[in-house]
Order: structure tokens, then C-alpha cells, then sequence
């Protein structure tokens, strides 16, 4: 009969097991002349577990030249040069080419067919538990995952397809998270200075006449620095799936990409935009006492108007230029629905009309909904001035708990460590009453 990796050892194991028991019922020790019987049954456990063993090493020996294999097909039929898209079912290396989806690593992986292959989850009492490190980090696909559309011949984020004239190409619509630099830290926090306060006195300076005095004396600027210091914090969601699911490789993939990874996203940019830095929370950009706030009358009287004068406090005071906007998608709803004849529920929508699709810019920035952000508030930001850090890669998890085994069930478990700094709070600004 042909066994796998996996029931090799579950059977070696048992027979260990099994030769345990019998030696621990003499504690001086089992000899022949004395205990013939069991002494007996132990050299035949023994012996079989010999013969599994060297059965064993045959077995691991073929998987990793099977392994061996097919990598080494796969990565030499590629093509030496290629122009790469940000295909998410692409089978690409993180060292030459895209690399695939959460999903698809984790059901591709040795691991996760070792699981299947073994019969383990065909038996309700079984205990099961895996895990599958993964390429890249959940943070780098939270932010960067790729575009929706409707073919496979999208062009790279700075290819825009040609337009064919009756045909609109929808894109996957920009999140708050994609305005945001990321990088790595190997540490539990990070510290850095946050800027509080910038003063320009930069002005043309007159050739000097004299030794001492004020004559041709360089004007001095001054900036305020904090020193910060924030640990890293981590977002973390756990749903239980039966084994039949867990055996259903495409049902896997599905869950783990549209579901555990939108929650996470989700919750880490409720994080960014408000978190109250109390452990475990992020320190959010609304949270900062130093970002610059106006209402919705300051010096306008609708929230288009007030989001343009916001642009203008980030460049003028925060000496930076805005980047974006964003919206809770219940307050935008106005902003889309507004007509050149307001009030009369007449003339053309402002903002295009029903059938146009495509980016959304206001005052030629782009415009990013976001549930995380508080109703009847709007951010304008230098998204250049914050960053997301990315603790480690990521794994994503099946493992079992509480009374899960007695009801054919296991646990499917993905996390991401981060944490978020805001650089420069002046070049933020925050709208009220929108």
C-alpha cells in the first residue's frame, strides 16, 4: 500500500507510541527471560519501525527531487526579460515576477496538499494544524493588490490601455492605503522625529561691509522637532472553516483574498485615519493635536469650496503640496450627486455624468473613499509626509481550537504587524462639517 510523508510519520509515531506503554510498565527494565511476551512484542515494533523509517527517507527523497523538479521547470521556461503586469494569478518568483495571491500561495503550497493528501481531514476526529509562510508581506498587498478589470491585457500602473472609442475600462478604485509610502522595520518599534513647526526666513542676503554689526548676516530659520517613538501593533483576524471547505482549494483561495484580507485592510486604515495610539491601537492622523482643522465656513460655504481652501492651508502653511483628499463614501455621495442647477434638482452633475467611470479628482487631486474615515469629516493631505512600516513577512494560518476536532472544523488565521507615522503633521489638514 502506498503511504505518504504525512502517514509515515503519524505511523511511526503510533508504533512509538505503542512500544512506550509496554516499556513503561517496567520500570527496572524489560528483559527476555522475564517479560518473553512483551519483550517479544517490543523487538517486532521495533522492527517495523525500522523498516518504515528507511521506507521514510525513500519518500522524502522523491518529494524533494519531485519538488526539484517542477520549480526548476517552471523557472527555466520562463522567459530570460519580460514586461511584467500585476497579474494576481500570475506564478511568478519574488525574485522574477509578480507574486501570486495569499490565496494561491497558501493552497499551492507543500504544505496544504501534504494536508490533503494525507486524509487527515476525511476524519472528524482528526486534529489538524499548518502553516504557510508566504512571499512578500500582507501589508505590501493590502496596498499594492491588483487592478480590476475586465481582460487579461491591462497595462503596469503607468501604462493606461488606449481607449477605444464606446468602450470605458473601469480600474480598481485608489484606497487611502495606496497614497501612503511603505517600508520594512526589523524592530518593535520605530522612533523618528515628527516636524511640529517650520518658520522660512530664507530672504536675499547683501554683501557684507563690515566685521561686526548685522551687515550681511544670514537670517536664521527655525524648525520644531518631537521625538516620537511607537511600537509596532498588530491586526489580526481568525474565521473557522469546516474540513470540506479547507479541502476545497478554489473555496480557500476566495476566503482568504476577498474576505480575511479586505477585513484586515480595512481595519488598518480605520487605524491610520483615526487610531488613538493607546496600545494595541496605531497612532492615527486625525489623532495628532499638530494637523491644521478648518470647518466647513471657513471662508467657503460648500465642501468643495472648503477642501480647496484646506489644499491651500497645507501648502501655505505646511509648505507641501496635497496629494489627495479623502472621504467617508456617505458624504461624497452629495459631492457626486451635485448639479450645476443646485437646489432645482436640475442641470448636469458637476462631477460627470451617471455612465462616466474612471478615476475621481477633485481640484486635480484624486479623490479616496474610505470607510475608516468619521462622517461629515474630509482629509487633505501631502500623503508623502507619513509612512507605513511592515514589521515582518506574513503567514497565514490553519490550526485548531477548543472544540473544533469533535466538529470537523479548523481555524484559518492571517496577521499583519505595522505601524504608521506621520512625518510632517502641518501638511495635514482636516475638514469638519462636510
Amino acid at each position: 500500500m502506498s503511504m505518504s510523508v504525512p502517514e509515515a510519520h503519524a505511523e511511526i509515531r503510533r508504533l512509538y507510541d505503542a512500544a512506550a506503554e509496554i516499556e513503561k510498565k517496567y520500570p527496572s527494565g524489560l528483559t527476555q527471560d522475564v517479560h518473553a511476551e512483551d519483550y517479544t512484542e517490543v523487538k517486532r515494533l521495533l522492527s517495523e519501525i525500522d523498516g518504515l523509517e528507511d521506507k521514510l527517507g525513500g519518500l522524502e527523497d522523491a518529494e524533494a527531487r519531485k519538488a526539484r523538479i517542477l520549480d526548476n521547470q517552471k523557472r527555466y521556461s520562463r522567459p530570460a526579460t519580460a514586461h511584467r503586469q500585476p497579474d494576481p494569478n500570475a506564478d511568478g518568483d519574488p525574485t522574477h515576477g509578480a507574486i501570486k495571491m495569499f490565496g494561491a500561495q497558501f493552497t499551492d503550497s507543500i504544505e496544504y496538499k501534504n494536508l490533503l493528501e494525507s486524509g487527515i481531514l476525511n476524519n472528524p476526529s482528526n486534529r489538524a494544524e499548518m502553516g504557510v509562510k508566504v512571499d512578500g508581506s500582507l501589508l505590501d498587498y493590502l496596498v499594492r493588490k491588483a487592478l480590476v478589470h475586465s481582460g487579461s491585457g491591462v497595462g503596469g500602473p503607468l501604462i493606461r490601455p488606449d481607449r477605444v472609442s464606446g468602450i470605458d475600462y473601469l480600474f480598481r478604485q485608489t484606497t487611502l492605503l495606496d497614497l501612503i509610502p511603505t517600508a520594512s522595520t526589523t524592530s518593535n518599534s520605530i522612533e523618528y522625529y515628527e516636524m511640529t513647526s517650520s518658520t522660512n526666513n530664507a530672504a536675499p542676503v547683501s554683501e557684507a561691509t563690515a566685521t561686526t554689526g548685522t551687515s550681511g548676516l544670514k537670517p536664521e530659520g527655525a524648525l520644531g522637532w518631537m521625538l516620537r517613538n511607537l511600537p509596532v501593533a498588530t491586526i489580526a483576524e481568525w474565521i473557522p472553516v469546516t474540513n470540506q471547505t479547507l479541502a476545497d482549494a478554489p473555496a480557500v483561495r476566495g476566503m482568504i483574498d476577498q474576505q480575511l484580507l479586505t477585513h484586515l485592510q480595512l481595519a488598518l486604515e480605520t487605524q491610520v485615519i483615526s487610531g488613538n495610539a493607546a496600545p494595541p491601537n496605531l497612532s492615527g492622523i486625525l489623532t495628532n493635536p499638530a494637523i491644521n482643522t478648518i470647518g466647513l465656513g471657513a471662508g467657503s460655504g460648500t465642501a468643495l469650496d472648503a477642501v480647496y481652501h484646506a489644499m491651500t492651508i497645507v501648502m501655505a502653511t505646511g509648505l507641501s503640496t496635497p496629494t489627495a483628499s479623502v472621504w467617508n463614501p456617505i458624504d461624497f455621495e452629495a459631492v457626486r450627486l451635485a448639479r450645476s442647477l443646485a437646489g432645482t434638482g436640475g442641470g448636469d452633475y458637476l462631477m460627470g455624468p451617471p455612465n462616466a467611470s474612471g478615476a475621481t479628482t477633485l481640484w486635480g487631486r484624486p479623490a479616496v473613499l474610505s470607510l475608516g474615515m468619521p462622517q461629515d469629516t474630509a482629509l487633505v493631505a501631502d500623503f508623502t509626509q507619513m509612512m507605513l512600516f511592515d514589521r515582518e513577512q506574513s503567514a497565514v494560518r490553519a490550526v485548531t481550537i477548543n472544540d473544533q476536532p469533535v466538529r470537523n472544523m479548523q481555524t484559518l488565521l492571517a496577521e499583519l504587524r505595522a505601524v504608521f507615522a506621520l512625518f510632517r503633521p502641518i501638511a495635514v489638514c482636516r475638514v469638519t462639517g462636510v
